[in-house]
């Protein structure tokens, strides 16, 4: 039996906030992007404050299992004879509390984070 995705969504960003408060960030948003393109887990993170560019804020205190989290949340998701999901991006937004996660299974490569594509990356992954 397959966990259920929206407790593990809601987990995983408990464990984000936690992190984002422990490293004493004050920002507006934050995105996680978990990339699995070349077999490896990859991830990577983004603090937001209105108005500056985004910042590197991989998540330190919880890496671990956050990254546990992401490979049940993968596995929950994964639908009966399909691949599972590439990438996944994970937006937090503090006003309103909001917290969106999208699933990519095609066109990853436009996720994927080099030294030429890391500010359009970044910056594409702000919460709305």
């Amino acid at each position: 039996m397959s966990a259920d995705k929206d407790a593990l969504i809601r987990g995983i960003g408990e464990l984000l906030v936690r992190d984002i408060a422990t490293a004493g960030h004050d920002l507006d948003g934050y995105a996680l992007i978990a990339s699995y393109a070349d077999g490896a887990r990859r991830i990577s993170g983004f603090g937001y404050r209105d108005g500056e560019p985004p910042r590197a804020a991989t998540p330190q205190t919880g890496l671990d299992t956050i990254g546990a989290r992401l490979d049940e949340l993968r596995e929950a998701t994964r639908a009966d004879d399909k691949v599972p999901w590439t990438v996944c991006v994970i937006q937090l937004r503090r006003a309103g509390g909001r917290l969106h996660a999208e699933f990519v299974y095609e066109d990853a490569e436009r996720w994927e984070i080099t030294p030429a594509t890391l500010a359009e990356v970044a910056e594409r992954a702000r919460p709305a």
